[in-house]
């Protein structure tokens, strides 16, 4: 098959897909776009094929894969329009994710029961309403902006308070904001792949591991690692997402939704928000359990036909950085070293067999200075083109043995920098799990 996959947002998160498609078979094209400043993206470069047209290659392909959903959208509304083969998101779907208010409003108008909110258009509102209620509040920017600097959940009305009189000193409170009551409870996800044919049979439920530091300590980064499992039957896509599937039909959307979600502990569950794309690292963990061609299953969802096989194994991943990360990451406005400043550094120890365990990110082919006899030779191996490398990834029948595997993985890796990584990803499902089934949700999962 002519695989194009289109990284439009440049973060190298589909580096993993074209090299296990490139694997497997497939012509594969791979594109990122330029930094601002014109210099090249190098990531995946050496380590498969590049385009550096991508509207010159949707004619060539016979499935296009879209990694994100912010970048290009006008553009690409017309060739979803001409019915290209694209698996991915269309500009409707990305609305769900991108513009809280139509979130909200969606789950709404499908019966699905959402966290009361309120919306403040400055800071002084937001501060009112937090004096007459005396509430911690969750904290989102609302309309359409993917601008996620000002996002934060309080911790007490102090420190929301505290919060939102700093941002308007930065001068960053803008348009409005969603004051979103706090729901104590679990957090879990569910997600499933979704087509013409309606949701695939196999669906994913999810626990992510967002903070930078062991015990949830830090900042948010967005992901350091997550825990999935496939199931046939789930309370929270009958509750979630099964009412939805008129209306991404209406939209024709193809491709993952996703909504992370709160279980309290009266077992009621308030959805948080909508992930409309490849999740990142989760695409690259549920490499680890599908079985068969990591992308025909893709082109039959486009068709209509649900091929899609997943094992039933729990899978973990651990997302290896280095560097100045997680500098420059979402509402990080520090300054990231230079582009090169963290490339070239080898990756050692990899092998055949920890090689499949291994979701490639920021990666690109280099060269590793080795003795031979009484000289220094270069070798060709895998090197660093960004502070993000790779995904460890683990499969077991329960969340610790899954977890010890990814582990193994991470343990045999080393890098000649300041390798970073949680080690604890997974641990807390050892309280949460018996939370959550009690309600009837994650049957079956055992830690």
């Amino acid at each position: 098959m002519r695989l194009l996959v289109l990284d439009l947002d440049g973060e190298g998160c589909g580096v993993d897909l074209a090299i296990r498609a490139e694997n497997a078979g497939h012509i594969v094209r791979y594109y990122l776009p330029p930094h601002a400043g014109g210099e090249q993206r190098l990531y995946g470069s050496g380590l498969v094929a590049k385009s550096d047209d991508w509207e010159a290659e949707m004619d060539w392909a016979e499935l296009i894969v879209l990694i994100g959903n912010t970048v290009a959208r006008d553009r690409l509304a017309f060739y979803f329009g001409k019915g290209y083969p694209i698996f991915g998101t269309n500009d409707k779907a990305a609305e769900l994710e991108l513009d809280r208010g139509k979130g909200q409003e969606i789950l709404q108008s499908n019966g699905i029961d959402i966290i009361p909110y309120q919306i403040v258009s400055s800071a002084n509102e937001a501060i009112d309403l937090i004096v007459k209620t005396g509430k911690a509040y969750a904290m989102k920017p609302w309309g359409g902006t993917v601008d996620k600097a000002m996002t934060y959940v309080a911790r007490s009305p102090d420190d929301a308070i505290f919060t939102l009189q700093r941002w308007d000193r930065q001068g960053l409170f803008k348009g409005q904001l969603m004051m979103q009551e706090k729901m104590d409870g679990v957090e879990v996800g569910i997600a499933a792949w979704f087509g013409p044919g309606g949701w695939s049979a196999a669906l994913e439920e999810s626990f992510e591991h967002k903070k930078f530091l062991v015990g949830d300590l830090g900042e948010n980064t967005g992901e350091m690692g997550t825990v999935i499992r496939h199931v046939r039957s789930s309370k929270l896509f009958d509750d979630i997402l099964e009412p939805l599937g008129d209306y991404l039909h209406a939209v024709n959307y193809i491709g993952d939704c996703a909504v992370n979600c709160i279980v309290a502990k009266d077992g009621r569950i308030g959805p948080l928000e909508f992930t409309m794309r490849l999740g990142w690292p989760d695409f690259c963990i549920r490499q680890a359990v599908i079985q068969g061609d990591p992308v025909e299953w893709m082109a039959d969802l486009v068709n209509g036909r649900d091929s899609l096989e997943v094992s039933k194994d729990v899978a973990v991943g651990v997302a290896l950085v280095h560097g100045d990360f997680p500098r420059g990451g979402p509402g990080d406005t520090r300054p990231k070293d230079p582009l090169d400043h963290w490339a070239d550094y080898p990756i050692y120890g990899v092998t055949e067999d920890n090689l499949p365990s291994i979701a490639w990110q920021q990666v690109k082919a280099g060269v590793v200075p080795t003795i031979k006899g009484d000289k220094v030779v270069n070798l060709p191996t895998t090197v660093t083109a960004g502070n993000f490398p790779l995904v460890a990834l683990g499969v077991g029948n329960s969340v610790s043995r899954a977890s010890d595997a990814a582990y193994s993985v991470a343990e045999s890796l080393k890098l000649p920098s300041n390798l970073m990584y949680r080690t604890d990803v997974g641990q807390r499902l050892k309280k949460d799990l018996p939370k959550l089934q009690k309600h009837k949700i994650a049957l079956g999962m055992e830690f």
